[in-house]
């Protein structure tokens, strides 16, 4: 599941929060206007949600999350890694904002290459047989096991 989202970088200057505060919006068609980063949603829960962007995010910051069914919910940004920020809501959203959220998830339309699905064939076969010579190790190793002693 992923979502397309923005994100507003431009803070206002008029507002007297202790901290930097960006707004996320989940978003169905549309591009990112001025003073806006395009963002991924690759997971959202009642607790927190993962985001993908290539604006800098720090531990701690606060966004504001634009959620159907949920109106803006704050939350802040508990670990990053890249491009990729783990972020957990200040307060739990309801279940119906999560599936509101995902119902405005595009489905995927992409297929994987031929050579994508070729190299998941051979790792797969390569699996199978690893498979097939542990379980013959264990068979031999039962079989010894059993081998009554002389």
């Amino acid at each position: 599941m992923s979502l397309r989202a923005q994100l507003e970088i431009a803070s206002d200057a008029s507002e007297r929060r202790r901290s930097r505060r960006r707004k996320l919006r989940i978003e169905s068609e549309g591009s990112a206007g001025p003073g806006q980063a395009v963002v991924t949603i690759h997971d959202l829960s009642e607790e927190g949600l993962l985001v993908e962007t290539a604006s800098a995010l720090s531990i701690g910051e606060v966004i504001d999350v634009v959620l159907p069914e949920a109106g803006p919910v704050q939350a802040e940004v508990a670990w990053t890694s890249g491009r990729f920020f783990g972020c957990k809501f200040r307060k739990p959203i309801a279940t119906a904002a999560v599936s509101a959220a995902l119902l405005q998830s595009p489905a995927s339309t992409t297929q994987p290459s031929a050579a994508v699905v070729e190299k998941a064939l051979q790792e797969l076969d390569a699996l199978s047989f690893a498979i097939k010579r542990v379980t013959r190790a264990v068979d031999q190793a039962i079989d010894r096991l059993n081998k009554p002693k002389d």
